[in-house]
């Protein structure tokens, strides 16, 4: 189908307004690729029609299949390693601690997609949960949220099935053994994993209402997408969120210069992380 100059610019301005997502101007091919099936499928024979269709009265009703559309769902379990080897080493020991304290120690993953970035930091947390058994921590003393803008990927996340590619990238041998069964000719993550994470639909562009402190915030390769504006904004409202003292880990091409002040980057091993400062400016020494 052909895609106009002005209707690549009215759809790129539509998506910006749903969900933040920044569309280049070289990335009229991205448009084509992703949205023709939505044009199709609403019975438009080309872009020009389905822009008219958006600016109607029935255009709301496609509003959410356009976002499912031109979302990124590219994710693995435990991507990128060295994040993940800093929450094992250095946040978890420190959030234990919290714990036996007998506050509630919060987690979210802000952009969860199809559930393997929520599912490593579970697993993680189970093995920490079972090592230290007898310290009087148990599995209520922490809750993991996963979020994303895309129900669809949500539904493969709470369904919590892979295949063996999926499992083939970032997953070691013991480690699936440990925490995914093979049923049916996929992957399942056990039961016990599973239950530690509550997934959710939530676009982060929007309000973020009913959600509680969060002690670390895993937001990873999201920014990345958005502008300088709602990089800040989303930054702001993160930091807003997490508790004094708490975790901010952002992907591994993504930073907050200038996006954010209100952080201390700090490396934990062979990762940079960033703390949120405590009420007098400073965060706590680093042991």
């Amino acid at each position: 189908m052909n895609l106009s100059r002005s209707v690549f610019d009215e759809l790129r301005q539509l998506i910006h307004r749903l969900c933040g997502l920044v569309v280049d101007d070289d990335k009229a091919y991205l448009i084509r690729h992703r949205l023709g099936p939505v044009a199709r499928t609403a019975g438009c024979r080309s872009f020009e029609e389905l822009a008219q269709k958006l600016r109607g009265p029935e255009g709301a009703a496609l509003h959410a299949s356009i976002v499912e559309a031109i979302t990124t769902a590219e994710t693995s379990f435990f991507r990128d390693g060295h994040p993940f080897e800093a929450f094992r080493c250095h946040l978890l020991p420190r959030l234990g601690e919290k714990a036996r304290a007998g506050v509630k120690v919060r987690l979210w993953c802000a952009a969860a997609s199809t559930g393997q970035e929520p599912y490593s930091l579970a697993m993680l947390l189970h093995d920490y949960l079972t090592a230290n058994r007898g310290v009087g921590l148990r599995k209520s003393d922490f809750s993991i949220l996963a979020t994303d803008i895309s129900e669809r990927v949500l539904a493969t996340a709470r369904a919590a099935e892979y295949g063996d590619r999926d499992v083939a990238r970032g997953l070691t041998p013991a480690v699936l053994a440990r925490h995914l069964e093979k049923r049916h000719g996929v992957w399942a993550v056990r039961e016990p994993v599973r239950r530690l994470v509550d997934f959710r639909r939530l676009n982060l562009t929007g309000p973020l209402i009913d959600l509680p402190a969060f002690d670390a915030i895993f937001c990873r390769n999201l920014l990345i997408y958005f502008d300088l504006d709602a990089r800040r904004r989303i930054c702001r409202n993160l930091h807003n969120l997490l508790t004094d003292g708490g975790w901010l880990v952002l992907g591994a091409a993504e930073n907050l210069y200038g996006v954010s002040e209100q952080f201390e980057s700090l490396r934990l091993g062979d990762a940079l992380v960033y703390r949120k400062a405590a009420p007098d400016g400073r965060c706590a020494p680093e042991t």
